[in-house]
């Protein structure tokens, strides 16, 4: 058993899982994997399946730079580490996780969200948590870093950031942590011991936010990008008509929907 946040996880259940690392407080916990990785490469050994948890991350950072909250005691901050595997669609793995993430936490939590292109978890219109996806490539061997924040205890309110709500403002009541975060780590757990990856895209297109047809306005390397939501494509990539026509987009954050 593996004591966090006054309770305690059962790896037992895990048979992809098998490192975990537990700390009171790192800057960033995706910085953290970067480092382990690079040094996992020097050393030329190979990295196992590692979960890193910390109870706060007060540098923590989403997509494009853009600070995430992350106080001690609130919510659950960690980072996955593995090797992918031969064949796995990197593209995909992103979308995939805030799909798996997405379930875990309607099985624990009865809290129902929305996904919002391409990672990020809404209940309505507010922001409830982020996934952050890297990879890294050297050689024949690449590993998948995959960045979670859910805030789970507080008021919308307490977050400090506009748009954002938290597991106990949309249920009412609060959770204990430990449970949370077993849940979600057993739903991880269990999608990369039989994954499907063929079918991740339609099963993120049925949990998603957005319809064909929905207006919509992307940022994507300082341009924005306005058109209507045609779906995704098979990789991934969000699929935007614009008045020049059809355009695949395979990152960006969108700013209006």
């Amino acid at each position: 058993m593996i004591p966090f946040a006054g309770g305690v996880l059962d790896p037992s259940r895990w048979r992809i899982l098998q490192n975990v690392g537990c700390l009171h407080s790192t800057a960033s916990s995706n910085l953290l994997a970067r480092e382990i990785v690079e040094l996992y490469f020097n050393e030329e050994q190979s990295l196992p399946a590692t979960v890193l948890l910390a109870e706060e991350q007060p540098e923590a950072r989403g997509r494009g730079g853009k600070a995430w909250v992350a106080p001690a005691g609130k919510g659950l901050y960690l980072t996955l580490v593995r090797p992918a595997a031969e064949g796995e669609p990197l593209s995909v793995a992103p979308i995939a996780a805030a799909r798996w993430l997405r379930d875990a936490l309607e099985v624990a939590t009865h809290v129902t969200a929305g996904l919002k292109w391409p990672n990020d978890l809404y209940v309505g219109r507010r922001k409830l948590a982020g996934v952050l996806s890297e990879a890294r490539t050297q050689g024949e061997d690449t590993y998948v870093a995959v960045g979670i924040g859910v805030n789970v205890l507080g008021s919308a309110a307490s977050v400090g950031v506009n748009g954002a709500t938290t597991l106990e403002e949309e249920a009412g009541h609060p959770f204990e942590l430990a449970p949370v975060l077993q849940a979600v780590l057993d739903g991880i757990d269990r999608e990369l011991a039989a994954p499907q990856w063929n079918r991740e895209v339609e099963r993120w297109e049925r949990a998603s936010l957005h319809h064909v047809g929905d207006r919509m306005t992307v940022l994507k390397e300082g341009e924005e990008i306005a058109g209507e939501y045609l779906g995704l494509s098979p990789d991934g990539f969000l699929r935007l008509k614009t008045a020049a026509g059809e355009k695949i987009l395979s990152g960006g954050e969108v700013k209006r929907w």
